[in-house]
């Protein structure tokens, strides 16, 4: 049990447990290839995809992140279990195969995320819910928070959300998260954007190296999309100024120990709408969030229940009262 406790006070162990304990949890994906108005595509990988008569939940990833991500492993494996239907849409260039027109992903663009939304409204009769984690998450609440009179998500949860991306990458590009989580994105993205340069000429390769995700942002995420500078980006696309206008019911989960999102860049009571909920956690690192037992399925379904367990209250089959939802919120945090 000390050892257990070890690993959920340690940040970096709390982010990086949940991908070997998932390692053995394979979802039965089925992919869905979209073709977008640009002519490009969009992979759509489902579980449990001709439940018509079920509620869908719709997973938005993380920087460099899929369905093979342990997050929507976890997820999906527990929808697949309950029979609920669950879709992750891949971003641009996430789906290993690279698209076919110029574009890319980054935090605050939600054109593609609306699109996909659209074409799930079109097969459901049912609740859409949608979470979004990390980049994904950043997102989706700038989404909400910009369409406020959106009709494709019944309700919506976000998970280690990036308020402030100026202080979560200055963050990143530091120590350990700069040597470990840093060194990882950028051994996929620089790749890509070889690969884009090789397909689009409007496309430039640095002509220096690149170490840090700042330096990639500026290079090449600016390049794309035409923002100034990264600071230009990061002022545009952080979600923390649009939580106010947010009014989807949306929860928001955090861990005070997430090693990549400061507590001092969370938002203020004063920041969030009255649609909004926020959990912080002392324990979670970064969208780890792990039970504290010796069971691993147990263990990796701590997230995923609480998810659907607020869901829930949302659907007309499995109604529950705002109070229990109070009390699910405190079981949840008193397993830290």
């Amino acid at each position: 049990m000390k050892r257990l406790n070890n690993i959920l006070s340690n940040s970096h162990l709390n982010t990086i447990i949940p991908i070997y304990l998932t390692q053995n949890i394979k979802p039965q994906y089925i992919r869905e290839r979209l073709i977008t108005p640009d002519n490009d595509f969009i992979d759509l990988d489902w579980i449990n995809k001709d439940l018509v008569d079920s509620p869908i939940v719709v997973l938005f990833h993380g920087t460099e992140g899929n369905s093979k991500s342990h997050y929507a492993k976890r997820i999906m494996f527990y929808l697949e279990e309950i029979g609920w239907r669950g879709v992750v849409p891949h971003f641009r260039g996430c789906s290993e195969e690279l698209n076919t027109q110029p574009r890319f992903y980054h935090a605050g663009d939600f054109d593609d995320m609306i699109w996909v939304l659209e074409q799930i409204k079109k097969i459901s009769n049912r609740e859409i819910f949608a979470v979004g984690v990390s980049l994904g998450g950043n997102a989706l609440l700038k989404f909400l928070g910009e369409t406020p009179s959106q009709t494709l998500i019944t309700a919506a949860m976000a998970i280690s959300v990036p308020f402030d991306l100026d202080e979560t990458v200055r963050i990143l590009d530091q120590g350990f998260n700069k040597h470990v989580y840093v060194k990882t994105f950028l051994q996929t993205l620089l790749p890509k954007m070889k690969d884009y340069a090789k397909q689009f000429e409007n496309i430039e390769i640095a002509d220096h190296k690149i170490d840090t995700l700042d330096e990639f942002n500026s290079t090449y995420i600016c390049q794309i999309y035409g923002f100034k500078d990264s600071k230009d980006y990061y002022q545009q696309t952080s979600c923390r100024g649009f939580l106010k206008d947010i009014t989807t019911p949306t929860l928001i989960l955090q861990a005070e120990n997430d090693p990549m999102i400061t507590v001092n860049s969370w938002p203020n009571k004063s920041d969030l709408s009255p649609s909004t909920r926020f959990v912080g956690t002392k324990t979670g690192g970064h969208a780890g969030f792990i039970n504290l037992t010796s069971n691993y399925k147990e263990a990796i379904l701590k997230m995923p229940k609480f998810m659907l367990q607020y869901f829930n209250q949302y659907t007309k089959d499995y109604p529950i009262h705002t109070e229990e939802v109070d009390q699910l919120e405190l079981n949840f945090m008193g397993d830290e």
